[in-house]
């Protein structure tokens, strides 16, 4: 296959989200495919898909495969079957909720068990979301960035609600599994820009880290203004 078939062939990745119920697993999905959210919860009964084409590098069509598996799935008969062929793991938790990461714990170790299934290992990562919330962080990020280390993870701090590293999450994780060098362009492609609605809790130094920021105006130059300090003065002939 030529270089340029190449780059116009279809390329697939399964990403599986799983994590306790609550977690949020459907709004990164939804914020990250149709760049939507919404603050009404409905769990997850079983799975959900969503489908979003994206060009990675060299990779002009690549389908991201998001299988959204229900919290309930952890002690179900179904894991196996989900988990299935994914090239991508995300273990997600909610970063305002303490139970929601200690339970990470089992699935990882259901996934684990389950290494028979998979012809190649899949590529697992530790997500924290609603950081957006940091005042009400229950699970400090050391612990978290500490945990993703001892399991050999990457670790993502992610919101759904203002999309802060959601596509940036995704598209990193996906590159990897390719072997492509996102450029710097590509990166702040994938890096939104954060705004916050009246009566939002948005932290403000989180805000600050990803709202682009464009140089100010400056007031026009009257050329016909003296300096400061000047005084003009007029010659007359008499």
């Amino acid at each position: 296959m030529s270089d340029c078939e190449e780059d116009l062939a279809e390329r697939r990745i399964k990403i599986v989200l799983v994590g306790d119920s609550g977690a949020g697993k459907t709004s990164i999905a939804v914020k990250f495919c149709n760049d939507e959210f919404t603050r009404q919860y409905t769990p997850t009964a079983g799975i959900d898909f969503f489908l979003k084409n994206v060009g990675l590098g060299c990779y002009k069509n690549v389908n991201l495969h998001l299988w959204d598996v229900g919290g309930l799935a952890l002690h179900g008969n179904m894991l196996d079957k989900y988990v299935f062929g994914a090239h991508i793991i995300l273990l997600v938790y909610d970063v305002t909720n303490s139970s929601s990461f200690e339970i990470l714990q089992e699935w990882i170790a259901e996934i684990k068990e389950l290494n028979n299934i998979f012809l190649k290992r899949p590529l697992m990562a530790i997500v924290g979301n609603k950081c957006d919330m940091e005042h009400q962080r229950t699970v400090k990020r050391e612990k978290s960035l500490r945990f993703a280390a001892e399991n050999g993870f990457p670790y993502h701090d992610v919101s759904a609600r203002t999309g802060e590293a959601v596509s940036l999450c995704m598209i990193n994780l996906a590159a990897q599994i390719l072997g492509v060098r996102l450029t710097r362009m590509d990166q702040e492609f994938h890096r939104p820009i954060v705004t916050a609605e009246i009566g939002d809790t948005v932290d403000v130094s989180t805000v600050q880290k990803v709202v682009k920021r464009y140089p100010k105006k400056q007031n026009p130059v009257d050329l016909n203004r003296s300096p400061p300090g000047s005084k003009s003065s007029v010659c007359s002939l008499q």
